[in-house]
């Protein structure tokens, strides 16, 4: 199956193999917030992997900050994640036993007014109750420069009920941008 790469949010939401992908929420802030949540996901049980496609920025004091995800409010040691970043270097960072998936990076504070991160986020498998469910994320970041490529593991089996966004030290700006998607 092949996964469309930004073609980003709303209105292009439907794509690859004739509607295979279903815009099914969205929730744009209009105030500050320190987190997003889509609720109730399990209404969705008729997909097979879900995605979250975002523009975001937060109000930390810096350029770049870390996109945490949480499933199922689930706040045990139960996450483990890498990332490989390119900004004209090669970083890599791993995580293991954490209390939430680190699973992309956002545009801060510092960086240039109006700039946002965007990327998009792959649930695959979400409601599958014989699998540990697995994620990965492709993440751009205008300054500084660069590209992220994410994934983790949640140590559940559970079907998905609850995916949420949010930030251990900081909040998400006005005009932040997620979108739930719907894989066939």
């Amino acid at each position: 199956m092949s996964f469309m790469l930004l073609g980003i949010l709303n209105s292009q939401a439907a794509g690859g193999g004739g509607g295979s992908y279903d815009l099914l929420e969205t929730t744009t802030l209009t105030s500050n917030s320190s987190g997003i949540t889509f609720t109730n996901v399990d209404a969705y049980s008729d997909y097979t992997h879900l995605q979250i496609r975002y523009v975001a920025r937060t109000n930390r004091s810096s350029s770049v900050d870390l996109l945490n995800l949480r499933l199922n409010s689930d706040s045990g040691s139960n996450y483990s994640s890498h990332s490989v970043k390119s900004d004209g270097s090669l970083v890599s960072n791993a995580y293991a036993s954490e209390t939430n998936m680190r699973i992309g990076h956002l545009t801060a504070a510092t960086a240039p007014s109006g700039t946002f991160a965007a990327g998009y986020i792959n649930i695959l498998d979400a409601f599958k109750t014989t699998k540990k469910k697995t994620v990965m994320s492709l993440t751009g970041v205008a300054n500084p420069n660069e590209i992220v490529l994410s994934s983790g593991l949640w140590d559940n089996t559970s079907a998905v009920t609850t995916i949420a966004f949010g930030n251990l030290s900081a909040l998400f700006l006005i005009g932040t941008r997620f979108s739930l998607i719907g894989i066939k």
